[in-house]
């Protein structure tokens, strides 16, 4: 069995940051919320040492700040935050794209057609952010570039609580769809330069939804 495929130890570090993790992105730890390392070792049974590792590595992905003789604290949202998640995105992923497009064969392209109808059916927000990050994921999978892949996932992660919020009860954007089939048309058609454009304006384009609304919080906040 391959490293990847095997199932994460009970209280390891990596099952706790995991944990943690989904619970801040989905909203269930809200932002500025403390994370107290006596309430997390006796949640999962575990001694301080890996709450410890599992809490810098949130800290290292922007989920969680550490404040010198306070504690550890999920962090809390900023537009301009999101906004430079948002510029490294549109850095990256156009260039996992063109690195892959070579690499896609008809399957893939099946599978990504296959996750897009299951956004269609999907009924609320984080099920449908978890199925976009699948279909982005399966072209970018091809680039063979783990490292660059392992930081857009962190990145997203980080994003997927503010469009979490920004989105609430409202529908997936059809645009967002269509840029999909767009996207995997410049894929079908072997056209790097096209679908690194296009993926670059469809992640800023679609991030302006969030910093629309993280920018009205924070006026409504401060006036």
């Amino acid at each position: 069995m391959s490293t990847a495929a095997r199932p994460k130890p009970i209280g390891s570090t990596e099952m706790i940051a995991d944990a943690l993790r989904d619970a801040i992105c989905s909203g269930e730890i809200p932002p500025g919320a403390p994370l107290k390392q006596d309430q997390i070792a006796t949640e999962f049974s575990v001694s301080h040492t890996p709450v410890r590792e599992a809490l810098k590595a949130l800290v290292s992905e922007g989920l969680a700040t550490l404040h010198h003789n306070r504690g550890c604290f999920v962090s809390d949202l900023s537009s301009a935050v999101a906004r430079e998640l948002m510029e490294f995105r549109a850095t990256l992923e156009p260039r996992l794209a063109g690195w892959a497009i070579d690499h896609l064969t008809e399957a893939h392209i099946g599978h990504a057609r296959l996750v897009m109808g299951k956004i269609d059916k999907a009924g609320d927000p984080m099920a449908r952010l978890r199925l976009a990050t699948e279909f982005h994921t399966i072209i970018y999978m091809r680039a063979n570039r783990p490292f660059f892949l392992e930081q857009v996932g962190r990145a997203r992660n980080n994003l997927d609580r503010y469009w979490r919020l920004a989105w609430g009860d409202q529908a997936f954007p059809v645009s967002t769809q269509n840029e999909h089939q767009k996207i995997l048309d410049l894929c079908i058609a072997r056209d790097r330069a096209g679908v690194m454009a296009f993926i670059e304006q469809h992640i800023m384009t679609s991030g302006e939804i969030v910093l629309r609304y993280l920018q009205k919080m924070e006026s409504d906040q401060t006036g």
